[in-house]
């Protein structure tokens, strides 16, 4: 990460980098921090709803920003910096060992409930289980600073690769991430109309009948509907990056999460909570440009992708999800403009039960989750232009850098529409 200099004669010159570096992290760090509408606000009905479970940011982004620099220091010594195949082994690693831990916590936990009715062999064996959560924990730990410095390489290369960079291969904001397991997130909307009225981060260990507890206080306010979602990454800094996707799929979400960390400094992150729009437009390019970033670091680390986004169907593979959301969306739209608030949530129960039988396991389908999901305009769950509108914008540009450059100047949506249309013109005369 950041810059590389290794003649004897610039070490004085690489401090004063380094600690120009620090401060600006850390400046970064608290714009960010106020940019995500975190702890600083008005009591609200999500907070009452959310109760003890909420999630603070501020508490978080102070335990864990002096975490992430010990481990650089640690990095500047000789023969502490390791290649791209180390790189991908020591991710892989660190996957394999977090996927184990989960399976070995499953299995702790039915044994658990089982030694209640059993003899003395079978907790012997819940012993030897304690041993082996305590071991694949330890190994855990000792793999995710090596880890997470090797997703926050692999993602700075791809975005110098695309001339994302200042001079001598600096990021601004540096990429900076957490593997772990991102907060949950309460949604609240209007139940007589999509819209999202209001959210809270949620402390990521919650169980089951937690969820349904906190949606149901939510609920208790008039003329709402409540949903408490997962989320793959939240972009805090350093961003939290769900460690529970294969490698492929956690490369796109850093990168989605460092472009959102990126835009905050540019018109495009500084409108983001203007309108809904505006919202939908930094989550859809973030997804658009981070899948493509996400891709290009995987190979980076030695990978190899078998199909480039830009060309993937949204369709391919889902057809029975897309058809069945698109058309929920669109018939819940027509009832509640007619006022039809029973009838519309009854209609989504039915088709929430077409989609588990078609294999899809979808806890709740109702106007918060639509208001939510449909901030993604590539998501099955919108019917937002935007998704193909941007689609259509990336298309006139070479790379996905030009692109990330061109739309991080658009602070609003009409602004954003004429310069699609600029762009539609050009070509039509060219």
């Amino acid at each position: 990460m950041g810059i590389d200099l290794k003649s004897h004669k610039l070490k004085y010159k690489t401090m004063r980098i380094n600690g120009k570096r620090t401060l600006s992290v850390a400046i970064i760090a608290i714009m960010i921090l106020i940019s995500a509408k975190s702890d600083v606000h008005h009591f609200t009905q999500s907070d009452y709803a959310a109760g003890p479970h909420a999630f603070s940011l501020v508490r978080w982004e102070l335990r864990h920003i002096p975490l992430k620099w010990l481990h650089l220091l640690w990095e500047k010594y000789p023969g502490h910096k390791p290649n791209a195949a180390e790189r991908n082994t020591v991710i892989k690693d660190y996957l394999s060992t977090t996927l184990k831990l989960q399976k070995e916590l499953v299995s702790l936990d039915n044994s658990t409930t089982l030694n209640r009715l059993v003899d003395t062999t079978s907790m012997s064996q819940t012993t030897l289980k304690n041993k082996e959560v305590e071991y694949l924990r330890r190994k855990r730990e000792a793999l995710r600073g090596r880890a997470e410095e090797a997703i926050e390489s692999s993602v700075s290369s791809a975005a110098r690769n695309n001339n994302l960079g200042l001079p001598f291969g600096l990021l601004i904001p540096p990429t900076d991430f957490r593997l772990g397991d991102p907060p949950h997130i309460l949604i609240t909307s209007r139940r007589d109309k999509i819209e999202l009225t209001g959210s809270k981060l949620i402390k990521p260990d919650l169980e089951w009948s937690e969820r349904t507890e906190i949606e149901s206080r939510a609920q208790q306010y008039e003329n709402t509907s409540a949903l408490v979602d997962d989320l793959a990454g939240l972009g805090t800094y350093p961003a939290i990056v769900s460690d529970k996707d294969e490698l492929r799929q956690l490369m796109r979400t850093a990168a989605h999460e460092w472009l959102h960390n990126y835009w905050i400094l540019k018109p495009l992150g500084r409108s983001m909570w203007s309108s809904q729009n505006m919202q939908i437009l930094n989550e859809t390019a973030a997804d658009l440009a981070g899948t493509e970033l996400g891709d290009e670091a995987f190979e980076v680390l030695g990978n190899t992708t078998v199909n480039s986004y830009r060309y993937d169907s949204l369709d391919s593979g889902n057809s029975h999800l897309v058809r069945i959301l698109r058309e929920t969306r669109t018939v819940v739209e027509e009832m509640l403009g007619n006022g039809e608030i029973e009838k519309a949530e009854q209609y989504m129960d039915k088709q929430l039960w077409n989609l588990k039988l078609g294999g899809y396991n979808i806890r709740k389908l109702n106007q918060a989750y639509f208001a939510f999901r449909g901030n993604y305009a590539e998501s099955p769950a919108s019917i937002s232009p935007i998704g193909q509108e941007l689609r259509e914008l990336r298309g006139y540009f070479d790379n996905v850098g030009d692109f990330i450059e061109y739309i991080s100047q658009i602070g609003d949506y009409g602004q954003f529409q004429y310069l699609l249309n600029l762009k539609r013109k050009h070509l039509f005369n060219s």
